[in-house]
């Protein structure tokens, strides 16, 4: 089975390839073990800035610039405005077809970073929580490893979603988890070193441990709830007397 050292090479590998080709990149960054690997990475091989797209007030907003001085990154935060709000939203449901409140309020963080940032090409730490064993859900059922290769296929789609709307914006979106190597090492990860007692996706926080990041031991926040994006949509949709599936669906 494969242990931290070698995953951590393999991830490192990943990020290297993707960047080389770019004298600067941004990185969509919550101060989160998945974004703070790939963001302490990538400045390991090309100047990166970290870019934190957050409502005033959330816990991104306001935990985000202390993570980033304890780990030694630059970060930009993106605020995210009543005003902005709807706006990503219709975005988001047009760039991934779905009218889904969940997906659309975690991926409106990483639309406000492809908006916003002045990088070619932009990292984000989507397909960790697939792959390592991330979510919650994983720790109450029998068939963990089909449910995260379900879950694997749908965020695949969403990242080929995404990098097709950057593209548009003249962007690259790097996704080095995605990577074909990445998930291949993972797959030769045993579970229980993903998954137990002490926690979820444990082996990449003995990545980061590996790497001297603060971020090993910080809890898993969703990005809808920590950028504050979740609480925010349902205030606008109370505002107009809906649900949220109901303010989606009229946006």
């Amino acid at each position: 089975m494969l242990d931290s050292t070698t995953l951590l090479k393999t991830i490192e590998r990943a990020v290297e390839h993707l960047v080389r080709p770019h004298r600067t990149v941004g990185v969509a960054y919550s101060g989160g073990l998945d974004s703070s690997v790939i963001a302490a990475l990538a400045s390991r091989h090309t100047e990166a800035t970290c870019y934190s797209a957050c409502v005033k007030g959330s816990h991104d907003a306001e935990h985000v610039h202390a993570f980033a001085r304890a780990d030694g990154f630059d970060v930009r935060i993106l605020e995210l405005t009543d005003d902005d709000i709807p706006e990503l939203a219709r975005l988001a449901r047009s760039v991934l077809l779905t009218t889904d409140p969940v997906r659309i309020s975690y991926t409106i963080p990483s639309l406000r970073v492809i908006e916003g940032a002045v990088e070619p090409a932009v990292l984000v730490g989507s397909i960790a929580d697939e792959i390592f064993a991330g979510y919650a859900k994983y720790e109450s059922v029998d068939n963990v490893v089909e449910l995260m290769a379900l879950d694997l296929k749908k965020a695949l789609d969403e990242i080929g979603l995404l990098s097709q709307y950057a593209e548009k914006r003249h962007t690259i979106l790097l996704a080095p988890y995605a990577d074909t190597a990445v998930i291949e090492a993972s797959s030769q990860v045993a579970l229980e070193d993903m998954l137990g007692p002490e926690g979820r996706k444990l082996i990449l926080r003995e990545c980061a441990d590996i790497m001297g990041l603060e971020a090993s031991a910080r809890p898993k926040k969703a990005a809808q709830y920590s950028s504050g994006v979740s609480k925010a949509m349902k205030r606008l949709a109370k505002a107009e007397g809906k649900t949220v599936s109901e303010w989606v669906l009229g946006l």
